[in-house]
């Protein structure tokens, strides 16, 4: 690191932390005032309960300290004791005994009420700060047990029960306030987070966990104003920067689906240009993947939620391409694969087990398109190289499941396994024979 310049940089990042610690304001601390700290954020220990963070504005707090908790003016006063008190050390937290006012630390022993946003207080002299506001969920997907012939198969499954999914959820959201979820019927439930990424951070941790489950396509949330028939949706700020070769074809892809230019000036190095829009959330969605195809993986997205806005309708496609769903049991080979080649790409690849109903590719076209991707080739008394048999057709398409949740469509759900992502037909028969 340098602050005089690339050509005089250090072997370690001194000069930026020297450069922190003189251009940023130390803490104002009023140690002789009464307690205030504002909870910024929340953890879980399964011992010990929500684990409350946030810095001391004044007063001080110690173990055993009878404390209060308020959210805003308005909010009722709760009175709990502190039963373990830490300060955060390196990347780690450390039991003290005593944490006063300017210092950042973590306490236990509040109830399970307790939000981002509320202001812990001295019980004889309550003065809450001004709440933190946690933005509200903007998109909700379904979640359920998976049920495909494939479920449970993989050798890195440990949960798969519907049973499993809702205590792993109930956890999450007690330290994630911008998440919420109900029981759907069934076995399934519907999770509503602050847009697909938060979801998918959520799956992608959950299937690292060893869970197993099926999610539906994401659906928009949309609210009525009160007291007229009015439907709102979320809209978002979205800023994108790319190359200045780029530009017309952003522009003309967001202002296709409904965005509205804000702003266009320069990015942050030369040669790129940044366009700033107002956009509704349903059109964003998968919209990442659309601009790295067109940009050749150089634009960048950003969005973050704006307002609730009158709901815009009309039709809307999600995407520009259908899906090739396999017709049969059975094994991808390279024979089918090379044969269905002019039909579009391929998900699956050689020897992949797959079902009646899986999405084994994306299509050419806009239609859907049905195949046998493991019917193989038919025996003869011919004898060659096999060259045909040998050829795979083009690369596999690869996808996250960021990927996958922006392209599929609503007909469609997510098998999310420790090992595999795999799309199938909601109506397929494999499904429901389970």
């Amino acid at each position: 690191a340098s602050v005089e310049g690339p050509d005089k940089l250090q072997d370690d990042l001194m000069p930026l932390l020297d450069q922190i610690l003189e251009q940023c304001p130390k803490p104002i601390a009023k140690a002789d005032m009464p307690l205030q700290m504002l909870v910024s954020n929340l953890d879980y220990d399964d011992h010990l309960g929500r684990v409350c963070i946030g810095r001391i504005v004044s007063g001080s707090l110690k173990i055993g300290q009878e404390i209060g908790i308020k959210y805003g003016e308005n909010g009722a006063l709760r009175t709990t004791k502190i039963s373990k008190l830490y300060e955060f050390n390196n990347n780690g937290r450390r039991e003290i005994n005593e944490v006063l006012a300017g210092d950042i630390c973590a306490f236990t022993g509040s109830d399970k009420d307790v939000v981002i946003g509320d202001t812990v207080v001295d019980p004889k002299d309550p003065r809450p700060l001004p709440p933190i506001e946690v933005q509200e969920p903007t998109v909700e997907l379904e979640f359920g047990p998976n049920t495909s012939p494939l479920a449970n198969k993989d050798t890195m499954t440990k949960w798969v029960t519907s049973a499993h999914i809702r205590a792993r959820l109930e956890k999450e959201c007690l330290t994630n306030l911008a998440l919420r979820f109900s029981p759907d019927g069934n076995e399934n439930f519907k999770v509503k987070g602050r847009g697909t990424l938060q979801l998918g951070i959520l799956l992608e941790n959950m299937r690292r966990e060893g869970f197993e489950m099926m999610v539906g396509a994401p659906q928009v949330l949309t609210r009525r104003v009160e007291g007229t028939k009015t439907l709102e949706e979320p809209w978002e700020e979205a800023i994108i920067e790319c190359p200045d070769e780029y530009q017309n074809d952003v522009m003309e892809e967001m202002l296709r689906v409904g965005g509205e230019l804000q702003n266009m000036g320069d990015g942050s190095m030369k040669g790129l240009t940044q366009l700033i829009f107002h956009i509704p959330t349903k059109m964003l969605i998968g919209m990442q993947g659309k601009l790295m195809q067109m940009s050749r993986g150089q634009a960048m997205l950003s969005a973050q939620f704006l307002r609730w806005g009158v709901y815009k309708s009309g039709d809307y496609k999600a995407r520009e391409q259908g899906s090739i769903a396999n017709s049969a049991e059975g094994e991808a080979n390279h024979f089918s694969l090379g044969k269905m080649g002019k039909f579009g790409g391929f998900f699956v690849e050689h020897g992949t087990p797959v079902y009646p109903g899986m999405v084994v590719g994306i299509s050419n076209k806009a239609e859907n398109i049905e195949v046998n991707i493991a019917k193989g080739k038919g025996s003869d008394n011919m004898r060659n190289k096999n060259k045909e048999t040998a050829e795979s057709g083009s690369p596999v398409i690869r996808m996250g499941i960021d990927e996958y949740l922006g392209w599929m469509d609503t007909d469609e759900k997510l098998e999310v396994t420790p090992g595999a992502l795999r799309l199938v037909k909601s109506n397929s028969k494999a499904l429901s024979a389970r």
